[in-house]
């Protein structure tokens, strides 16, 4: 299995050729995580070899709000009717010379690890995550996400279900 070190975004990192099979998703990397780091929109972390510069992958997260009435019931009870923070897993690919090799698992737990730690210094309810497609929302329900009520790969993952999953140490 190759080894990956995950990275914050920086200058070095070379995103061009990057290529998800998702042209929307290539094109954030490229032109816009960036700008959203710089504004503090988002953090967006990077999939690299050791002693490589080469985005072999990437996630951005970033802070967000659901609505109380999009939860399932289950989630929603006992809540306070006020918008529930969460964090949002806004994107995460795998350029396609690195894809079926664990990589986007690697990716997604390694997201998970960190809003976790990060749930420990703010209120964080749950993860959102707006799949691109419907083979990506099976990708995210093989892990527990659930669909909010609004739209089938609208999903969630709440903070109680991460910290009882055996996720694998950095």
């Amino acid at each position: 299995m190759a080894e990956w070190l995950i990275e914050r975004l920086a200058p070095r990192h070379d995103r061009s050729a990057f290529d998800c099979g998702y042209p929307a998703l290539d094109a954030w990397l490229k032109e816009r995580a960036g700008q959203f780091d710089r504004k503090d929109l988002s953090r967006t972390f990077v999939a690299v070899q050791e002693n490589e510069n080469t985005v072999l992958g990437y996630y951005a997260i970033s802070t967000h709000r659901v609505l109380p009435e999009l939860l399932p019931p289950d989630e929603g009870k006992r809540l306070p009717r006020l918008d529930v923070p969460v964090a949002l897993l806004g994107r995460l690919a795998v350029d396609r010379g690195a894809q079926g090799k664990g990589l986007g698992e690697h990716l997604l737990i390694d997201a998970l690890r960190r809003i976790e730690r990060l749930a420990d210094q703010i209120g964080i309810r749950a993860v959102e995550v707006d799949a691109i497609d419907e083979r990506a929302a099976a990708f995210y329900s093989k892990y527990g996400f659930r669909p909010l009520t609004d739209d089938p790969i609208h999903l969630f993952l709440p903070l109680h279900v991460i910290r009882k999953l055996d996720l694998p140490p950095p």
